[in-house]
C-alpha cells in the first residue's frame, strides 16, 4: 500500500497535463500512487495518459466537475494519505518528502497544507529553492481560523480515512469546493502549515468568465447555507472560526465580483451575509462595503464610456 495517494481531476488540459505528470515523477520521495480522473476531456488528454500507461491508474467520467472527479479517484485510492493537484499546477521535487516531514514531526495531522509559488511562465519558479523547513501546527483545521494564509484543495495532503469519514467534496459545481471540504474536515485532529518550503506551482490564468463569478458567488452561498444549517461540525462552541473562515471568504469574494463588473452578485451576497456579519461583527465591512461598491461601479461606468 503506497503512503501517498497523488489524485489529478483533468478536462481538457492536455499540454498542460503532460508537464503537471512530469513534476509528480520527479520526486524524491517515490512511494505514491498517481490516479487520474479523466473528467470527459476532448481534446489529446488520453493519448497523453496513454503514454504513462503503467505509471498512471486512469480513471474516466462523462464531466461533472472537478469535486465529483476527486471522489472517484478517492474511492478507488489505497494511500495512507491523498494529495490533491490539480491538472495545470506543477510539484517541485521537494514537494511530496516535505509533506512527509510534517507528518512524521507532528505524529500524524489529519491534514497538511502547503503555501503555493504563482506563476504564469514556467521560467518564473526558476528562483524556487528548498528552503529549510518552517510550519506551524494547531489542534485541527478550525484552529487556525486567525491566520490569514491562502487555502487551497491544490496544496494539501489529508489522512484517506478522514476524507472518507467526511464524504470527500460536494458534487455541486461551485468555486470553493476545497473550502468546503476543509470546514467539514475541521474537527479533525491535526492542521499542519507548511510555510516552507514552497510545494506547488500554481499556475495563473487569465482573466476568470462570467461563470466562474457566479461559481464563486454560489459557493460562499452554499457555505453560509450550510453553516446555517449547521451541517459544520464543532457546534457552538466552534461557530465563531467558522464564520472568521467563511466570512474572510465573503468580504474578498464581494470585492472581486464588482470589480469584475457583478456587483448584483455582490449585493446578494452582501445581503445574504448581513445577518452573520452583525453577529460578529465586522462593522468596518458592513457599514463601508456599500459606498465602496458604488464608488467602483461608477468607475467601472466610466472606464467603459472612455473606451467607446
Amino acid at each position: 500500500m503506497p503512503f501517498f495517494s497523488v489524485i489529478i481531476p483533468t478536462y481538457n488540459r492536455a499540454r498542460l497535463l503532460e508537464r503537471t505528470l512530469e513534476s509528480v515523477f520527479a520526486q524524491a520521495f517515490t512511494d505514491y500512487e498517481v490516479l487520474v480522473v479523466d473528467d470527459g476531456s476532448t481534446d489529446d488528454t488520453e493519448a497523453v495518459l496513454a503514454r504513462h500507461a503503467g505509471r498512471v491508474r486512469v480513471l474516466r467520467q462523462k464531466n461533472q466537475g472537478q469535486g465529483v472527479a476527486r471522489n472517484l479517484a478517492m474511492a478507488h485510492a489505497t494511500g495512507t494519505y491523498a494529495v490533491f493537484l490539480d491538472s495545470d499546477d506543477l510539484w517541485f521535487p521537494w514537494t511530496l518528502g516535505t509533506y512527509l516531514q510534517a507528518i512524521d514531526m507532528y505524529g500524524g495531522p489529519a491534514v497538511v497544507m502547503g503555501t503555493v509559488a504563482s506563476f504564469a511562465r514556467e521560467e518564473e519558479l526558476a528562483p524556487v529553492t528548498q528552503e529549510p523547513f518552517r510550519a506551524w501546527a494547531f489542534t485541527d483545521y478550525l484552529a487556525s481560523a486567525p491566520e490569514p494564509f491562502i487555502r487551497t484543495a491544490c496544496v494539501i495532503a489529508v489522512r484517506l480515512e478522514a476524507l472518507k469519514r467526511v464524504g470527500g467534496f460536494t458534487a455541486r459545481r461551485i468555486a470553493s469546493e476545497d473550502h468546503d471540504l476543509l470546514f467539514r474536515l475541521g474537527t479533525e485532529p491535526g492542521f499542519v502549515w507548511v510555510q516552507a518550503p514552497l510545494v506547488v506551482g500554481y499556475r495563473q490564468h487569465d482573466a476568470s468568465s462570467s461563470k466562474s463569478l457566479e461559481q464563486s458567488h454560489q459557493g460562499l452561498c452554499f457555505q453560509l447555507e450550510q453553516e446555517q444549517g449547521g451541517h459544520y461540525p464543532g457546534g457552538a462552541a466552534r461557530r465563531r472560526d467558522r464564520l472568521t473562515f467563511i466570512l474572510r471568504g465573503v468580504r474578498h469574494v464581494t470585492r472581486w465580483l464588482t470589480e469584475h463588473g457583478r456587483p448584483d452578485l455582490a449585493v446578494d451576497l452582501y445581503r445574504r451575509s448581513l445577518g452573520v456579519h452583525l453577529e460578529v461583527p465586522r462593522w468596518r465591512y458592513l457599514l463601508g462595503f456599500p459606498p465602496w461598491m458604488m464608488a467602483a461601479s461608477l468607475r467601472r461606468r466610466a472606464l467603459r464610456a472612455r473606451a467607446r
